[in-house]
């Protein structure tokens, strides 16, 4: 009988094959977002636009000396970098937000890659925070930028992950240049100190970075008080204990805002620092990566869900880091199902429909448990019992 040696295809290896499915995917989610860049919110119509308009009666250094926008400076660069290209600015600030998209799935699929090996999970994990309904709503549809500092706030949890202490702490102060809600994430900067991941001495790169991205406009001529205190007068622009978004407050919609807004602010100081200090007590048993996953989540979470004055976009950072718990622990499916659902309950609000999709107060019950399930598999993790079933989990600290 004659032999035959078996011919490898090289054109249909599974690394091809992977490959070739990756790229076929992201095209399509690419497609899904061009059609979207066609909407024109009212944030773009009553904000965005007029930036850019006024920006292009100004030559650039005058666009980063003067702030026409509520934004922290490093933003509002991009627009004036937007306002000096003859493209549409609907489609350039959108394109921006969707770049970070990228990068924002591929610190997901790093963060995954410290899990497990398997080139084919980690390329599930990419696809999967790159579809993210809102995050392909935010930026494509919404023309928001919450994709690139929820990127730098991913990425910090990352390096802090790695122990790659500089990294860290630039990347924090990354996000915290772009948007103050990167706050959500800051507590994870101590908790990794207490642990040893990152040194304490090198605190001080957070606050040269963070510097270091005012000076363009401080340079230019912008008063210095002005470059450092932006955040503080887009703390005060609204006055309301809820924002369009699915939380606590939902179930106290005719409190006075008063009345309740320090006591919402003190609830979550609380739950936080508690939360911190059982980490801090705990801490020579905090030795998995999960663990870090779910109190990053937790953090993420806890404090949209807490805070008075919250809008509908601020669990952008809880999706995505409700993706990651999902590929750490694939029981807990439901937790990215049901964080992303309430998220996009507030994002259909104000996009599409103008009316709840689904009893708010209903969803804002769903989260909450859903918050109590990861924080009870936290501490259960810390103290696991006899009795409870293994985690689908691969341990690698």
């Amino acid at each position: 009988m004659q032999n035959h040696k078996n011919v490898n295809t090289p054109y249909l290896s599974d690394n091809n094959i992977r490959i070739l499915f990756t790229l076929i995917c992201v095209i399509a989610l690419l497609v899904v977002r061009g059609a979207l860049f066609y909407y024109q919110s009212g944030d773009f119509l009553f904000f965005l636009q007029p930036w850019v308009e006024e920006y292009r009666t100004m030559t650039f250094l005058e666009g980063l000396r003067i702030n026409v926008g509520t934004y922290n400076p490093p933003y509002m660069y991009i627009i004036n970098i937007i306002a000096r290209i003859n493209i549409s600015e609907l489609y350039l600030i959108k394109i921006v937000s969707v770049i970070f998209d990228f990068f924002l799935a591929y610190f997901v699929m790093k963060i995954v890659s410290l899990k497990t090996s398997s080139a084919n999970m980690k390329a599930l994990a990419f696809l999967a925070a790159f579809a993210i309904p809102t995050v392909i709503l935010n930026g494509a549809m919404w023309g928001q930028c919450d994709s690139i500092y929820a990127t730098f706030a991913i990425g910090s949890f990352y390096f802090g992950l790695r122990g790659r202490s500089k990294m860290s702490y630039a990347f924090m102060a990354l996000a915290f240049a772009f948007k103050l809600q990167a706050v959500f994430l800051l507590p994870m900067i101590p908790v990794f100190i207490f642990m040893n991941r990152l040194r304490l001495r090198d605190c001080y790169v957070f606050f040269v970075v963070y510097i270091a991205t005012l000076m363009p406009a401080i340079i230019a001529g912008m008063p210095i008080a002005d470059a450092l205190l932006a955040y503080v007068v887009q703390a005060n622009f609204y006055s309301m204990l809820n924002l369009n978004i699915v939380n606590m407050w939902r179930f106290f919609e005719h409190v006075p805002y008063e009345n309740f807004r320090l006591a919402g602010i003190y609830f979550a100081g609380f739950a936080v620092l508690s939360l911190m200090y059982f980490t801090y007590v705990n801490r020579k048993r905090l030795i998995k990566t999960v663990d870090y996953v779910r109190l990053a989540y937790l953090f993420a979470v806890i404090m949209p869900f807490l805070l008075p004055k919250m809008h509908d976009r601020y669990y952008f950072i809880a999706d995505v880091l409700a993706v990651t718990v999902f590929f750490y622990d694939k029981r807990r499916w439901y937790v990215p199902v049901v964080t992303i659902t309430c998220s996009f309950l507030a994002y259909a609000f104000f996009l599409m429909f103008g009316v709840e999709l689904l009893d708010y107060r209903l969803a804002a019950f769903a989260l909450l448990v859903v918050i109590i399930i990861v924080l009870r598999d936290f501490v259960m993790s810390i103290y696991p019992s006899k009795n409870e079933p293994s985690e689908s989990v691969v341990e690698d600290v």
